[in-house]
């Protein structure tokens, strides 16, 4: 089977592992893994939820922000990255997040500038949600990632998430784990009763310090399953995880970080192909130019020739040109001046576009060519209170006047918030 090359920095519960190949092992800091690499973390003190919040797509995270703050769920300035969202009504918002403390949020940010090599850095909760949507499903389905003392849940389908949540037991003693087995049913439970949806399947996610799974749920319709797990070496041991299956699904689109970083991380590894890639279009090229120059010597030999058959012909035609009237030609050669002199279409609708207000709409633009003169005439609009709408007209006249037009006629009527105008203007053609 042919392996994951991608390094992996995972920090979860306070503790960060580096993963390679086959091999997990456990680090004191993010440095201590040399090399490009994605970042997985839990964030600490991050929380992980959804919400409905009372206001448009564009401001969802302004409101999730405030709401935090004021159920003191934080105390301290919070940071919003958002998962997911999408518009529920005409003014509400469904929203799937991970919120931190700001302070927390730059302190990754700054570990991973203070980083020689290229990092992407992805919230824990952003792989459940790859699986989420690698999974395909119609309907409701339920993904939970238990580790230590933890179980992180999120239930949703491919186009929408209903809930996410982290499940906390006291301890990792058999009983808490039972009990926390027991909150993540009775979450998915209560889902199910406050969507009117029936979750068809639970999928667990395991790590080297998971407990073990609960029995089957009698209570529960659901089909359950386990990801695949695969074997790797950790403290000279063995281990069956399911959890590293789901870093393979995951995309850098979900990263976090900076789009600089990112940019960094993907052109140093795409560079040895991209190289291969600019040495055989290097050789194209060579090719080509030997090519090329081979076809203009010979192109040159044929215009040779053809320049001495032409001289042969020159000397043997002895006959007279007859002499033709160019009248007709004249005239469309002079035709072809005025034309050229004329101002075009395009600049009168450039000129009244740099004289009108924004306010100013036209709806009706006519223009007429004579020998040396054109006439305009516009009808137009203006959507403002009479002193804005009149001050604009009479800028949009004096411009136009600057420009060259003569006003021939001007005429301005007004009602209470719209007023309409009618101009003629000539433009003597040079």
């Amino acid at each position: 089977m042919i392996r994951d090359s991608r390094l992996y920095a995972i920090e979860l519960d306070e503790t960060i592992y580096s993963f390679s190949g086959d091999r997990l092992d456990r680090i004191v800091d993010l440095k201590d893994i040399e090399g490009d690499k994605w970042f997985i973390s839990d964030m600490q003190k991050a929380v992980t939820k959804t919400m409905t919040i009372e206001a448009p797509v564009r401001y969802a995270e302004v409101m999730v922000r405030r709401k935090l703050q004021e159920s003191g769920e934080f105390e301290e300035p919070v940071s919003i990255i958002t998962h997911w969202k999408k518009k529920k009504g005409k003014n509400t918002t469904d929203i799937f997040f991970t919120a931190l403390p700001t302070r927390l949020f730059y302190h990754y940010f700054d570990q991973i500038g203070e980083h020689e090599d290229s990092v992407i850095l992805f919230p824990l909760f952003a792989v459940l949600y790859c699986v989420l949507k690698m999974m395909r499903h119609q309907n409701p389905v339920a993904i939970v990632f238990q580790h230590s003392r933890y179980a992180d849940l999120i239930i949703g389908t491919k186009k929408r998430v209903y809930y996410a949540n982290r499940c906390v037991a006291f301890d990792t003693s058999e009983e808490q784990i039972s009990a926390l087995w027991d909150m993540v049913r009775t979450d998915i439970k209560n889902v199910e009763t406050d969507n009117r949806i029936k979750v068809a399947e639970v999928l667990f996610l395991n790590w080297i310090d998971s407990g073990a799974e609960p029995d089957r749920w009698k209570d529960m319709e659901s089909e359950f399953y386990s990801m695949e797990e695969e074997a790797i070496l950790f403290n000279g041991k063995e281990h069956h995880l399911s959890f590293l299956k789901a870093l393979r699904m995951l995309s850098g689109v979900r990263g976090i970080s900076s789009r600089k970083e990112k940019t960094f991380y993907y052109a140093r590894k795409w560079a040895p192909y991209l190289n291969a890639l600019f040495f055989l279009a290097g050789l194209l090229l060579l090719g080509g130019y030997f090519l090329y120059n081979q076809k203009v010597d010979s192109l040159q030999k044929d215009l040779m020739a053809l320049e001495g058959k032409k001289a042969a012909i020159q000397m043997q035609a002895k006959q007279d040109i007859p002499q033709i009237e160019y009248k007709n030609t004249l005239s469309f050669v002079k035709d072809l001046a005025f034309y050229q002199r004329a101002p075009s279409y395009k600049d009168v609708v450039n000129d009244i576009s740099d004289a009108r207000s924004s306010d100013m709409k036209v709806d009706v633009l006519k223009m007429d060519y004579s020998k040396d003169e054109m006439m305009v005439e516009i009808f137009g609009k203006v959507k403002a209170p009479f002193d804005m709408a009149y001050k604009g007209y009479q800028t949009f006249v004096e411009i136009l006047t600057q420009k060259g037009y003569t006003v021939k006629n001007s005429r301005f009527n007004t009602e209470i918030s719209t007023s309409e105008f009618l101009i003629k203007l000539t433009k003597r053609i040079q």
